[in-house]
Parts: structure tokens; sequence; C-alpha cells
């Protein structure tokens, strides 16, 4: 009883918060403002530099270059300015022009934004000496660094640079009504950090300066410092942005008799509209008809090794665009709402009729708001998809409780219905306890609300600091009935626990290394119906950072898993049979520096695999020819060998990756993958032009090729489908 009583104080008691400082009061401007990338407007001159402090490769070191970053705003923009000098012209960087794109290969300049002043969402800008954009945005205070930051949103605003004798210059214009903020008593205050990168050098400069005892410390909001403006009052503006897609599509379909393959061509001629709404300054409606993701790349082949789903990351734009407000994470990719179940079914896109979004805050609430109809798609029936969510600060900045209800509805009458309940709760320091409940119900279920079996829990306690002693607790159940409808579980039916006990130190001065980090992690699950213990890991690992660009790792891994029936791995390419395995194997991890034209990664697997063995390598030489052309190659090989039971396979997976960008407006990408599991060559083609914000022409060309064509009878086309697609969307600002 007493320890109930103290944890419960200690979730109650207001955690201590970080310092708070007087907000910096941006100077507003009423002189004429000529956008072109170099600050050398009068007013400029008497606006105060921020101070820069070197994060990387040393923190607290002394930058090796000058700059001056500046901000200032008017009625309609928020304006950034830098001077970032060079003493060596030669150090420059500039790799790419394309939209959106992100590489520790070239100088950056960037701004996150935390614009509710919540400590946890941001957005973000970013461009390099050759003006491209990139925006994106930051949930969760960045507690995640696989899944934390998305650079897939996108949004009306402005950058301008130009390279110099003395280094290069820039300047971000960006409107208010693409940022969404709250108004009290006249002033606004957000948070704001802002970042240069020097490639050649591996030097990050921030402002405010930032600690490194926390992973990539520039993308938390929590971290910003303190900016006020004061009688903003934004348009409230409406983007209205109709689409064009026109092509042809084939498909090789076998035939009634069952002897051969024809093609079935068919044109593709669609149109949809898309509708963007500020209600208010915290709150947006988004209204789509007839969604089209024609320009969406393809997704990366992979090979499951494991018992687990495999998972493949959303990339369709409609979904990505403040995620942050849908998510509601389980750990380790499982969540309550998962987008891809919308608008796909198996692998092959469903239309979708249409929808309405509104995301934003109401009083001190962050809401979100989803329902989306889509159509039959062969036996699947038509299906309306909603999502309500909310949650709100709670006893300081750093926590809050929330909730969330999905439904999934079939016009065959089917239903799954779940809902979620959950809180984040910084108790002290770095100390952070989450909790998270949630229930499904669906046709031909029990659905018991007081039975565990449709239920998920999810207890944590973890330490958010990588240096000096961490640790992170899981305790975690997903009963059998447990079936989120819109969500994603990577195992089912289990419960255990997780702990990650760790150790991170910074070197001095004097060491080639800037970070080291020891840490031993250890996973048990059992089955919650059976009762009985499935999975058991132990790893040891050494992490590593070099002041020079490149990092690595370095595990030994220890596995039982307790089979009750057969596993299939591969394509079916092997087997193993239930019982008890207890196996280990050592894996490394090597990232060569980014800042050369030459770029690697390289991943190791060697040891026993269940009753066998596996080695497992990777590797993606990327190579850049000046600012116009990225080449990248992907090759991975799995070898997995059951000698006493005489099976075994290889399989490779080679991918090619081009991007040529000859101007900020106009790209041409190539992504190519073989996959010798499904003997398939799967290609997409894209052209984007892309004159303006919200103005886009698209040229996309798929194509599934077979490479062993006679494993089936009748032998297989040479080709299973191709699409030619051209799509053209222009945004109306009204």
């Amino acid at each position: 009883m007493k320890t109930g009583i103290i944890l419960l104080l200690l979730i109650l008691w207001p955690a201590a918060a970080l310092p708070q400082t007087v907000p910096l009061k941006v100077v507003k401007i009423t002189d004429e403002f000529i956008f072109d990338g170099i600050p050398d407007e009068p007013f400029w001159q008497h606006i105060k530099s921020l101070p820069l402090a070197m994060l990387t490769p040393q923190a607290g070191g002394k930058p090796t270059e000058k700059t001056s970053f500046k901000i200032a705003y008017d009625d309609e923009y928020l304006y950034v300015s830098g001077i970032l000098s060079h003493s060596d012209i030669s150090d420059i960087r500039a790799v790419s022009k394309k939209r959106d794109y992100s590489s520790a290969s070239s100088d950056w300049m960037g701004i996150v934004i935390d614009s509710y002043n919540d400590c946890e969402n941001a957005v973000s800008f970013w461009t390099n000496p050759n003006g491209l954009r990139t925006d994106g945005t930051v949930m969760n205070d960045f507690a995640d660094v696989t899944s934390d930051v998305s650079f897939s949103w996108n949004t009306f605003w402005d950058v301008k640079t130009k390279i110099t004798n003395q280094g290069w210059t820039a300047e971000f214009r960006i409107p208010f009504s693409s940022l969404r903020f709250q108004v009290q008593d006249g002033k606004t205050v957000m948070g704001i950090i802002l970042s240069r990168y020097m490639a050649a050098k591996s030097e990050m400069l921030n402002f405010p300066a930032l600690s490194p005892d926390y992973s990539v410390p520039y993308w938390k909001p929590s971290l910003s410092a303190l900016i006020e403006f004061e009688g903003l009052k934004p348009k409230k503006t409406v983007y209205i942005a109709p689409y064009l897609t026109g092509g042809l599509g084939q498909e090789n379909i076998l035939n009634e008799n069952g002897t051969g393959y024809t093609m079935d061509t068919k044109p593709k001629l669609d149109a949809g509209l898309d509708i963007k709404y500020s209600l208010t300054n915290n709150l947006t409606a988004d209204l789509t008809i007839n969604t089209d993701f024609a320009q969406v790349e393809a997704d990366d082949q992979q090979i499951n090794l494991t018992r687990y789903s495999l998972y493949f990351p959303e990339k369709r734009i409609f979904f990505l665009e403040k995620s942050d407000v849908f998510d509601f994470s389980l750990l380790g990719g499982n969540n309550l709402f998962y987008s891809r179940r919308i608008g796909l079914y198996e692998g092959s896109p469903v239309r979708i009729f249409g929808g309405l979004r509104m995301t934003g805050r109401m009083g001190k609430w962050d809401v979100g708001f989803l329902d989306m109809q889509t159509a039959k798609h062969e036996e699947n029936p038509s299906e309306n998809f909603g999502v309500i969510r909310g949650k709100r600060k709670i006893f300081n900045e750093y926590s809050y409780t929330g909730g969330m209800v999905t439904t999934r509805l079939g016009a065959d009458g089917s239903y799954n219905v779940a809902y979620g309940l959950d809180g984040l709760f910084r108790v002290t320091g770095d100390e952070y306890l989450t909790l998270k409940w949630a229930q499904t119900f669906e046709k031909d279920s029990l659905n018991k609300p007081l039975d565990m079996a449709p239920s998920r829990l999810l207890f944590e306690w973890q330490r958010r600091k990588e240096t000096g002693f961490g640790y992170d607790f899981v305790y975690t159940w997903s009963g059998k009935s447990f079936n989120p409808g819109i969500g994603f579980e990577v195992k089912d039916n289990y419960h255990g626990a997780r702990a990650i006990l760790q150790y991170g130190w910074l070197p001095d001065s004097t060491s080639l290394i800037r970070f080291h980090k020891f840490s031993l992690s250890g996973w048990n699950f059992w089955n919650t119906a059976s009762k009985m213990q499935e999975t058991s890991i132990a790893v040891l690992a050494w992490d590593f950072e070099a002041k020079k660009g490149f990092s690595g790792n370095i595990s030994a891994n220890l596995y039982r898993e307790d089979l009750a029936e057969e596993l299939t791995i591969g394509n079916g390419q092997a087997s193993v049979p239930d019982g008890r395995y207890s196996f280990a194997y050592l894996s490394a991890l090597f990232n060569t520096s980014m800042a050369g034209a030459f770029s690697s990664g390289f991943t190791t697997e060697i040891g026993n695999f269940y009753d066998g063995y596996k080695l497992s390598f990777s590797t993606d030489p990327c190579v850049k020819l000046g600012a116009d052309f990225d080449l990248c190659i992907t090759w991975r090989i799995d070898h997995i060998n059951f000698s006493e039971r005489a099976m075994k396979f290889t399989n490779h997976i080679f991918g090619f990756d081009g991007l040529m960008t000859l101007t900020t407006k106009t790209s041409l990408s190539a992504f190519i993958q073989y996959n010798t599991a499904v003997d398939k060559v799967v290609s997409n083609f894209r052209f984007r032009y892309n004159p303006s914000e919200g103005n886009d022409f698209y040229i996309v060309y798929d194509e599934i090729i077979n490479t062993n064509r006679k494993r089936e009878i009748p032998a297989l086309p040479f080709s299973c489908n191709r699409t030619l697609l051209l799509k053209y969307t222009y945004t109306f600002r009204l």
C-alpha cells in the first residue's frame, strides 16, 4: 500500500521544470524587404545576431567559422537570415537541390519551431547553399530517434540563398499562416532552435547552446529558446488544390483456361480535390475528394527472418501531415493507429472516395479528427475509417494525458472499434513515466470490457539521457483478442518485460571519439493464452560516434525461442520445426563519414540461428557527383543453413537509387530493386517539376518484372504490370 501511495505522489508531483528564460522579443519590421537571399537591408543591421555554440565535434568548443543568424517579422511573415562565413571556400558542401532532401553530406542552415511552445511538437525548415527547401515535423520531443522526425510534411514557405567569396547567405520567409500558434493577451510565445552544420568538419552550431547529454538535441522542442511576438493576426487562408491524372496501365492476367497470360491494357484518367482551411489560428481542416497517391515512392523490398510482422513506413503525404496528433505509440512500431490500413489492401491500392481531417488545439487540448471512406476492393467491402484523438498538458510542460478512439466499419456489417487512454509524466529531471491502456471490440468477438483478452497495456519508466547512467524499463500486455482494426501489432497475444541499462560518456577534447555508450538489454515474452514462454533475448552492445563523422556499433546477441508451431522464414524458402532453441550471434554496424563525395554503411550478423547458421551482410555505397547527381547502390545477402536438416537458402536484394536535380524546381529519381526471394525486379521512376509550393507536375513510371519465368506452369510473363501516369496539381491560395 505504501509503495502505491509513493508511486502516485511521484506521478502527481509537479516535475522540476527546465530553467525558464525571459522570451526574446522579436523585432517587428515595417521597412521594405527584398527577398533575394542576401540580408543587406538596413533593418538587418539594427538587429542583434544570436549567439551560437558548438555541439559537435566538441561540445562547448569554439566555433571555427563566423556565423550571424537574425530573426524578424511583420504582419504576414517570420524572417530568418543567415551569414555563414567560410575561411576556405573549398569547405562548402552544396549537395543536391531536391525538395525535402536530407543528408549529412551537405552544409545546412535550419530552424526548428515549437509554435505552440508545448515542449513536445515542432515544425522545421532547412536549406543548403543551393537553396533547396526541406521541411518536416517533430513529435514526442524526439524521444525515438528512428521515428519522431518526418520530412514528408510540406507547407508554404520560401527560402533563397547566395554563394559568395566569403561563404554563403540565406533568407527564410515563413508565413504565419503555415504555423499553428496561440495568442494570449496579444502576445505569442514560441520555442526556436537555429542550427548550422558544416559537413567538411562535421561541425554543428546551435542557438541556444544545447546539451550533448541528449541524442541529437537540436530536434528536441523542450530545449528550444523562447521568442515572443506581439499582435499576430494571420489571415484565415484557404488552399484549394485540384489535381488531374492521366496515363496507361497494363497487367498480365492468367487466361480462363490457365494456359497462359494475356495483357490487359486500361487507360487511366482521374481527378480529385484537396481543400485546406484555417478555422482558427490553432485549428485546421483538410477535405480530400477522390484522394490519389500516384506520385508516392515505392516501398523497399524486405525479407522476413523473424516471427514478427514486417513494418512498412507511411509515405503518403496526406497521412503524414500532422501525424504527430494521431500518434498512439505502443513501442517497437506498434500503434493504435497505422494509416497504411486505409487505402491499401494486401499491398494493393484501394480507391479513397474522400475524407475530412481536423487538427490543432482547442483550449488546452491538442485534438485530431479523421474520417475516410474507401471503395470495395475484391472481397474487401467498402469501409469507413474514423479516428478521434485528444491530449492535454497536465502537471507541467513535459507531461500530458489523453485518449483515442478508432472505428472501422464495413458495408457488409463488419466493425472494429478501439479505444485507448495514455499519459506521459515527467516525474523529475530526466525521469519519465509512460502509461497506456487500450481495448478493441469487433463483430463475432466476445467483447468483454472487463476481460484482459481484448486489452493492451504498456508501462514504461525511462531516463531520457544519453550520457551517464541510463535505463528504460517496460512491461507490456497484448491480449489474445486484441486486434486494432486501424492499428499495427508486430506480434500478437503476448506479455512480457524489457529492460535496458546503459552508460554513455563524452571523452576529452584529445580523443578521436566524440561519444561512447555501453548497454545491456533484455527481453522476456510469454504467450497470454498458453502461458508458455516464447522469447528471451539478451544483448550487450557498444556504440560510438567519432568527431570525424564516422560511427558504429558492435553487439553480442543471445536468444532463446520456444516455437509452439513450425516457423516459416524468408519467402517460404525454409522452415524451423516447433521446439525450444537457444542460439547466439554477433552483429556489427559501421557508417563512414558523409563529408566526402563517397560514403557507405556496412552491417553484418554472423552466428547460430535456431538449429542452424546465419550470415547476413548489407552495404549501401553512395557517391555524390557535384550538386546535381546522387547515386546509391544497396546490397543485402542472407545465407541461412540448417545443415542437419539439409535445408538452406541464400537470398540477395540488390538496389539502385539515383537522383538528378539540375535545379531546385526539377528532379528525376530512379529506384530499382531485385529480390531473389520472389524473383522480381521492382522499378519506380519519377520526374517532378515544382515551380512553386502547391504547384506540382509528376511523370511516374512503375513496373514489376519476373526474372525466373519458368518457376511456375504456365511460364510467367516477363512483366507482371506496368503503369505510366502523369499528375498535375495546382493550388489556389485565397
